[in-house]
């Protein structure tokens, strides 16, 4: 299994390459919010299907509880300072790649149910940064 950690860890770069080559903003806090939430899903998520084993259950879930506070504090100082409030969805594709590898590292008894979580995600990383690509 540790071919699909590798595999998935290439498609993330990949992408996080391809999305911020060329890139020229200041940050965004709405989006950074919006990054912070995704990714805390996507590890909550992980942890559905290895709930039984405490130990890589409750350090997904921690994980993904301090991602989504931050994600949430972050949204809440980004309306209350009145930011912009956009998100690019390259970003969110990055975020979702990077939560799969993340979530396969964590996982520590990788079988093909535990895995499904994760690819899921990727899957959905790589159809929205073609849409993003197809919006450029």
């Amino acid at each position: 299994m540790w071919v699909v950690l590798l595999i998935n860890t290439l498609v993330a770069a990949f992408l996080a390459f391809f999305s911020f080559k060329n890139r020229h903003e200041a940050f965004n806090l709405f989006n950074a919010g919006i990054v912070f939430i995704v990714f805390g899903l996507v590890l909550l998520i992980s942890a559905i299907p290895v709930f039984k084993n405490f130990d890589t259950s409750s350090v997904l879930m921690f994980t993904a509880g301090l991602l989504l506070i931050v994600g949430i504090i972050m949204l809440i100082v980004s309306w209350v300072t009145k930011s912009e409030r956009a998100v690019r969805i390259k970003d969110i594709a990055v975020t979702l790649a990077v939560a799969a590898v993340c979530s396969i590292y964590l996982i520590r008894n990788l079988s093909m149910i535990n895995v499904i979580v994760p690819e899921l995600a990727m899957f959905l990383a790589i159809a929205l940064f073609a849409v993003g690509l197809n919006k450029n």
